[in-house]
């Protein structure tokens, strides 16, 4: 039986403290998270980074032969368990301040603190490249966190680009192998964040031909476990 037999996306205006978890099906969606300074920064801050075929979804299914389902452009900023910076750290080799700045907003801004962070990373697709079903972490890490920020500076809603949900991983297929499971989807768009439940089957479609070579861009920041903050702690960067 599916872990999510339906989803639940909510578009809200401005970030909230979390109070109870999991989080259960419910996307949450925010536009314009940051200010437009603050985006411009994060999308240059990719701009910037060095890119490799470092984005894998690895096959499980005896058909691909231990081939990966997929292999996308990614470039990682900090790993578990202590944020230790990871080996792409941008073309000029300096730390990830920003990365680092804009996991301490989240923390802040939800409520909450790492107590088992998994990684943080920025994915790139172009054309043809998409992404393949998955999970973000394993089905009894019921206190986790998943994040989406889209840094690409204009998008034309033609490109497509969605996310899209499912109730179930068929050999990490995506599109029209998944349709009938398909829970819903979100679309790609600048400046754009959510947040879900990381158990919950997902991945992201390719921009269409008619992007040609504009990639669609996004920073995952993730974990295992969270712990929710008091009110006194709040308004404290971890």
């Amino acid at each position: 039986m599916p872990l999510f037999d339906s989803i639940n996306v909510e578009y809200i205006d401005s970030p909230f403290y979390i109070e109870d978890m999991p989080l259960g099906n419910t996307v949450y969606v925010i536009d314009d998270y940051l200010e437009s300074s603050l985006h411009k920064s994060m999308n240059r801050h990719l701009d910037h980074c060095s890119w490799q075929k470092t984005n894998e979804v690895q096959s499980q299914t005896p058909n691909r032969g231990g081939l990966p389902n997929h292999s996308l452009w990614g470039c990682s900023f900090f790993r578990n368990p202590d944020m230790q910076d990871g080996f792409l750290n941008g073309a000029t080799g300096a730390p990830n301040h920003l990365i680092r700045w804009f996991n301490r907003r989240l923390q802040s801004d939800f409520g909450f603190a790492w107590t088992r962070f998994q990684y943080a990373g920025g994915n790139s697709q172009t054309h043809g490249q998409h992404g393949t079903c998955h999970a973000d972490c394993d089905n009894e890490d019921e206190w986790n966190l998943s994040f989406l920020y889209y840094t690409n500076l204009f998008w034309n809603p033609n490109w497509g680009g969605k996310l899209r949900f499912y109730s179930e991983n068929r050999g990490g297929g995506i599109q029209d192998q998944m349709d009938d499971v398909e829970l819903g989807f979100v679309d790609f768009k600048p400046n754009r964040l959510l947040m879900f439940d990381g158990r919950i089957q997902h991945g992201a479609e390719a921009p269409s031909e008619d992007a040609r070579y504009i990639d669609r861009r996004s920073i995952v920041i993730r974990g295992d476990e969270i712990e929710l903050l008091n009110k006194e702690d709040r308004y404290a960067y971890n």
